[in-house]
């Protein structure tokens, strides 16, 4: 689907005639925003003069073809871009006059400064108490961690999760992917919606939080609850794991010619693809209990086998095999290979951007029966729609010329 660069159309779909307010940066609101904006929600996104959003400046990969960086591109399409200072007295009460109109706001400030600019729910809900409000800290609103960074990598080594992989003596394992931020993006965007069919039934509106912490928490919620449950936890071991709290052999294998990965399965049913008896008796002879330094062992001399098996053909070969006997397994692959695949088509769709032409980006997940896929806006430039917000609001040519003389807001249509 080719689109056209970004317009201020409403959008069409299930949220079609509710304006969100978006006060996000970075990744995890934004992310939250979007999804509300392809769904067919209105998003006003405020932006503050002096370049906005720091993800626009964040280059990844060192593209830097469309201006604003892959980053911001990504995860702002269908969105306004309204630039103005939230710390003077009239960006105050244009963002007032905003509140009253708004069915959602959306925020990820720590909760100190959320609270110094006025911004907290409190303040907010006294204007407008239909307003749905969300917000996503780091690590919650109270707490010794609560003024600390909000970041990835940080919740990832904060939480205990790099330490569920790798080998004994070897460096923790972070995932390369913001998964933290995308999980704390669906809750909140879960939350929001949750609380739009309440106001339906009540009229009333109320924040729905999240943090990061409690999002990288649920999505620990098997190892956490194994861990408090277990005498002895398990232990990284000799061998490289993908997760420790995972039966052997899950993990990643090399073959002859690429990767191989074996999630969960029947260790007897691999002993006879393999032809290697041995996986059979070690099946039969786990240790008892939870004795974390048998166990260990146990898992590592069960990867030696597969590893040194595996290493005899190509990983093709032995998915063809190891899948139609109903071995849980995958070629790895790269995104050169991945993205060829015929199953990956639909998941693509083309835009083309004013400054930087056309490109590929991820077509939004969820689908409606009810619509057709959203026509996809390209994420706006920094304080295009400034003007037009400001005069859906009521404001006069001669208020909005005004204001941004007197520097409240910025301009760049």
């Amino acid at each position: 689907m080719n689109t056209p660069a970004n317009d201020t159309k409403a959008g069409s779909g299930p949220l079609s005639g509710l304006r969100v307010l978006d006060l996000t940066i970075a990744m995890a609101g934004p992310m939250c925003t979007q999804r509300l904006g392809e769904m067919g929600a209105e998003v006003i996104k405020i932006e503050a003069p002096g370049g906005g959003d720091f993800s626009r400046h964040a280059p990844m990969a060192g593209v830097t073809r469309f201006g604003d960086s892959i980053c911001y591109l990504t995860l702002n399409r269908n969105k306004k871009s309204l630039v103005m200072n939230l710390k003077s007295e009239e960006g105050q009460k244009v963002l007032s006059r905003l509140v009253e109109t708004a069915d959602v706001l959306v925020q990820n400030f720590r909760p100190r400064a959320a609270r110094k600019l006025g911004l907290d729910y409190g303040s907010l809900s006294r204007i407008n108490p239909r307003l749905i409000y969300g917000s996503i800290s780091g690590y919650g609103n109270d707490g010794p961690m609560k003024d600390r960074p909000g970041q990835d990598l940080l919740l990832q080594s904060f939480s205990g999760l790099t330490m569920n992989g790798g080998q004994r003596g070897g460096l923790p394992q972070a995932s390369p992917l913001y998964m933290v931020d995308v999980t704390a993006s669906h809750l909140l965007g879960e939350g929001v919606l949750a609380a739009l069919v309440e106001r339906s039934l009540t009229g009333r509106g109320q924040e729905v939080a999240v943090s990061m912490l409690g999002a990288i928490m649920e999505m620990q919620c098997q190892e956490i609850t194994s861990f408090v449950a277990a005498e002895q936890p398990p232990e990284r071991g000799e061998t490289p794991q993908v997760s420790i709290y995972q039966e052997p052999p899950y993990g990643i294998y090399e073959c002859a010619e690429g990767f191989l990965a074996i999630a969960q399965t029947d260790l007897d049913v691999l002993a006879a693809e393999l032809d290697r008896p041995i996986l059979a008796d070690l099946n039969s002879k786990r240790p008892n209990g939870e004795a974390g330094p048998q166990v260990a062992a146990w898992r590592d001399e069960i990867h030696h086998h597969v590893a040194t098996r595996l290493r005899d053909k190509p990983a093709p070969d032995w998915d063809a095999q190891l899948a139609t006997a109903g071995v849980w397994c995958m070629v790895v692959q790269d995104y050169e290979s991945f993205l060829k695949h015929p199953q990956v088509i639909d998941h693509l769709v083309q835009l083309d951007h004013p400054v930087g032409g056309a490109y590929t980006a991820v077509a939004p997940a969820i689908t409606f029966s009810g619509t057709s896929r959203p026509d996809l806006a390209n994420a706006p430039a920094y304080g295009a729609d400034t003007d037009r917000v400001l005069t859906s609001l009521g404001y006069s040519d001669v208020e909005v010329e005004a204001l941004r003389t007197a520097g409240v807001v910025v301009s760049t249509s």
